[in-house]
């Protein structure tokens, strides 16, 4: 199903990577499924996914992109980084609230959530879905690690 592609032996076995040939079946196997795509189609589709499963969605940030289908976000307990960024703005729920599979309710918290004990795994069956709406406070961040390595 996969193989580590040349130049990479040198990368340590904790920080391996895998090319997959069977997206299906790689998303069916993944404890943690990680989506970083600017795409304005699915790439993951929720007959894939078992129970247990995480799906981090960080790309398509647009409200014409999406990642995941409507079965994943009908499926998902889903989690955001802030309603007010993503909630409206992102395609990853505009288009399923549009369509009526998911509301605005389905959102079950956000990063400002933590603190009350919402923003968790309900149970060890919850398919967790989480949509980052990315922002400019993360880009600002990440300058700042950036210049404190530099």
């Amino acid at each position: 199903m996969s193989n580590r592609p040349s130049g990479w032996a040198d990368l340590p076995a904790r920080q391996a990577i895998d090319v997959v040939t069977d997206l299906p079946l790689a998303v069916g196997q993944a404890d943690i499924v990680c989506v970083a795509t600017l795409s304005a189609t699915p790439v993951i589709h929720g007959q894939w996914l078992r129970a247990g499963q995480h799906i981090d969605l960080i790309g398509a940030f647009r409200a014409d992109m999406r990642e995941a289908d409507d079965e994943v976000m009908r499926r998902g307990v889903l989690y955001v980084d802030s309603r007010d960024t993503t909630i409206g703005h992102i395609g990853e729920l505009m288009i399923p609230m549009a369509s009526g599979v998911i509301a605005a309710e389905s959102v079950t918290a956000d990063f400002y959530d933590i603190a009350s004990g919402q923003f968790k795994r309900r149970n060890a069956n919850d398919i967790t879905v989480f949509k980052n709406g990315g922002g400019a406070h993360l880009d600002l961040m990440t300058a700042k690690h950036i210049m404190a390595c530099a």
